[in-house]
């Protein structure tokens, strides 16, 4: 397998942890048994605006579909759909963005669409990776040739991915710090934090 490949399914299974736990921590929320953790949002929405949506959907672009377009014309509209999508998700991630900063001003009453923010996000997303790795890695195993893949290798194995790579920064050691000991689990490794009752609150609001 050319190491491309492997590190596009590599940063694809990282993005699925993160919003699985995303939506885990959401729906704990919801179920009124753990207390909204705005810095663990934070931090997971920086890492989909800092890696995925700047680094990881670019060079896809610019260099693997770009290259599976000149090899087999015939991709052209699949290729044009995901792009269009990568499109769709940074808009998608600018509206969990807004969601999240409204739900931390305004508690309660703004979790109801935070929670739909991330439940539309987190779909749309696992819809397009599927496609991607249903769709797209067979054609670009199939079609393209070894100048291509020694092009497409460079540009991602630059790619480091902040998170889960092998040489975070200090600014995303904190990132996946944060993600992993704040998560309950099953899927961190943090310690559930269950909700005092508050007869003057009563609400789901900030932590």
């Amino acid at each position: 397998m050319v190491q491309a490949i492997a590190i596009i399914q590599n940063e694809h299974r990282g993005l699925a942890a993160v919003l699985s736990c995303l939506s885990s921590v959401v729906r704990d929320i919801e179920d009124r048994s753990l207390e909204p953790d705005f810095e663990l949002f934070h931090a997971i929405v920086d890492y989909i605006e800092s890696f995925l949506d700047r680094f990881h959907h670019p060079k896809e672009d610019d260099f693997l579909f770009d290259r599976l377009r000149r090899r087999h014309p015939e991709a052209a509209d699949l290729l044009e759909e995901l792009e269009d999508e990568h499109r769709c998700g940074e808009v998608l991630t600018g509206e969990l963005k807004a969601a999240l900063e409204a739900y931390e001003n305004e508690g309660e009453a703004a979790f109801q669409p935070f929670r739909e923010a991330v439940e539309t996000y987190h779909a749309f997303e696992r819809s397009h990776m599927g496609k991607e790795e249903r769709d797209v890695l067979p054609l670009a195993r199939r079609y393209l040739a070894a100048e291509d893949w020694r092009e497409i290798d460079e540009a991602f194995t630059a790619n480091d991915d902040p998170l889960f790579g092998d040489s975070p920064t200090d600014r995303y050691r904190k990132l996946f710090s944060a993600i992993a000991s704040r998560a309950p689990a099953p899927y961190g490794l943090g310690q559930r934090r269950t909700r005092e009752p508050d007869a003057r609150r009563g609400t789901l609001g900030r932590a």
